[in-house]
């Protein structure tokens, strides 16, 4: 058992790993804001993914901390650019005439 999975934790780096790549074309590229901020959270989850891969193939639990903090990092950046998108699009409502939440 332990022969398989040391066969294929190499391979599942090499999967997130294209994962990302193919996320930052994404961001670079994505015609939409909704497409780089999707980009941008599957950046954060795959970096997790390799970092949680690595602890296995160390056989350590070191990295747990540095995988809690890195999933917090991610979610509060995405809640973060949704919450000013959210804004900027209110804004550009009320500078057309259009009724605002707060009036």
């Amino acid at each position: 058992m332990d022969t398989l999975i040391s066969m294929v934790l190499p391979w599942c780096l090499v999967g997130l790993s294209a994962t990302i790549l193919l996320a930052l074309v994404r961001l670079a590229i994505g015609p939409t804001v909704v497409d780089r901020m999707l980009a941008f959270d599957l950046i954060a989850v795959s970096g997790v993914g390799i970092i949680a891969v690595v602890s296995v193939m160390l056989a350590t639990t070191a990295y747990l901390e540095l995988i809690l903090i890195y999933s917090l990092l991610g979610f509060v950046g995405t809640v973060a650019l949704t919450t000013y998108l959210q804004r900027t699009r209110e804004r550009g409502r009320g500078e057309r005439g259009g009724r605002r939440r707060d009036e």
